[in-house]
């Protein structure tokens, strides 16, 4: 492959807004309580593509395993990388549901622009200036993808701002506020924060799965325990129990990450026999909305100790809902945080409008009612 081409940050187009350059001169006739717009003229830069490098080890995983050593390495340019990915998305539907909300995301930004610019730092290697983003890996690709897709003529860039403050704790909060991090992507943020607080970097040839694992018996001081429920809401039992999602091979944790696949599901399948984890994996990812209990009974049927049962009509559907809201009430001491029912709280109404939610705070009231009732007729 080419040498890249040398670029110098130096040349790249400064689009700051004039609208920015607000005065903040105050004369006699001002106010000494007015509220005064103070310009920091932070300038924003068109980067192209090619010089910009998302960071490798960062919790979310947008980039397929197969692509990333390529990539990363530089054997792969961006254009050529975004190609082979969209092969992928042809056999592999979770693949493809990212290339899908990449490709979603793409169009969105050439038809509104692009408003929030990606964040991170100037380093020159070997002569040649390289953007190490911070944040914003979801809109590098997706104006990838949007220039592939479009047979694109000249280098796309997107908008930058220069974070001379870097850290891992904005990285993990700007991923948060996307989109939750998905368990696995959550054991690398915890991963990431307690190696850092330990002083344990990537290796400049290490690869994320040996990162990642170096973890290992790391003990958490205070202070990192605190970091970890502030930033992630990780009690200890639990940060102990997303770190055993890096037993698993690279290959299944991608599926793991994937399929969104819950810490409850992987402690399941990990009190099997290694050699059932692939198909156990596989199973979970086969269709959204299947449960430990689901996946329980596969590897039971694996081992040949399935039982057989009689026929059973099925539930109507009062006896469905309470099984299900039996699930639910039971599973609440499985939730990481703290103040837990704080936490289903805000699940339940965070997507609702008010008047929503009035009508279910209203029927939780309704069954609690009724339930108190068949409590005392049981006295």
């Amino acid at each position: 492959m080419a040498k890249p081409e040398k670029r110098s940050f130096d040349n790249l187009i400064n689009v700051t807004s004039d609208a920015f350059n607000a005065t903040s001169a105050v004369t006699e006739d001002t106010l000494a309580d007015t509220p005064k717009m103070v310009n920091h003229r932070q300038s924003v830069y068109r980067v192209p593509l090619a010089m910009i490098r998302p960071d490798r080890f960062q919790a979310r995983f947008l980039l397929p395993l197969a692509l990333r050593e390529a990539f990363y390495s530089g054997e792969l340019s961006w254009a050529e990388t975004v190609r082979r990915w969209k092969d992928m998305a042809t056999t592999d539907y979770l693949i493809r549901q990212e290339v899908e909300e990449l490709e979603s995301l793409g169009q969105s930004l050439h038809d509104t622009g692009q408003i929030k610019p990606i964040t991170g730092q100037v380093i020159n290697e070997e002569g040649r200036d390289v953007f190490h983003m911070l944040t914003g890996e979801r809109r590098f690709w997706a104006t990838a993808f949007k220039a592939v897709n479009d047979g694109y003529e000249t280098e796309p860039y997107v908008l930058a701002l220069i974070d001379n403050q870097p850290s891992l704790e904005k990285q993990i909060a700007e991923n948060m506020a996307y989109k939750a991090l998905t368990p696995v992507g959550k054991a690398r943020a915890a991963a990431r924060l307690v190696l850092q607080a330990n002083g344990i970097h990537p290796g400049p040839d290490e690869d994320e799965t040996t990162f990642f694992r170096r973890v290992g018996e790391l003990r958490l001081s205070d202070e990192t325990r605190d970091t970890l429920q502030r930033l992630l809401q990780l009690e200890r039992t639990y940060y102990g129990r997303l770190m055993k999602f890096f037993v698993l091979d690279e290959a299944l944790l991608e599926v793991c990450d994937r399929s969104e696949m819950p810490e409850r599901v992987l402690r399941e399948i990990t009190q099997y026999d290694r050699k059932l984890w692939p198909a156990a994996v596989a199973f979970y990812a086969e269709h959204a909305g299947r449960t430990y209990q689901d996946v329980h009974a596969f590897l039971e049927r694996q081992l040949g100790h399935e039982k057989t049962r009689a026929a059973r009509l099925p539930a109507d559907p009062a006896t469905k809902s309470a099984k299900a809201l039996r699930r639910v009430l039971r599973g609440v001491e499985e939730l990481p945080q703290d103040d837990k029912f704080g936490a289903l709280a805000d699940a339940l109404v965070g997507d609702v409008d008010k008047a929503e939610a009035r009508v279910l705070v209203q029927r939780m009231e309704q069954l609690t009612g009724v339930l108190k009732q068949r409590l005392e007729a049981l006295k």
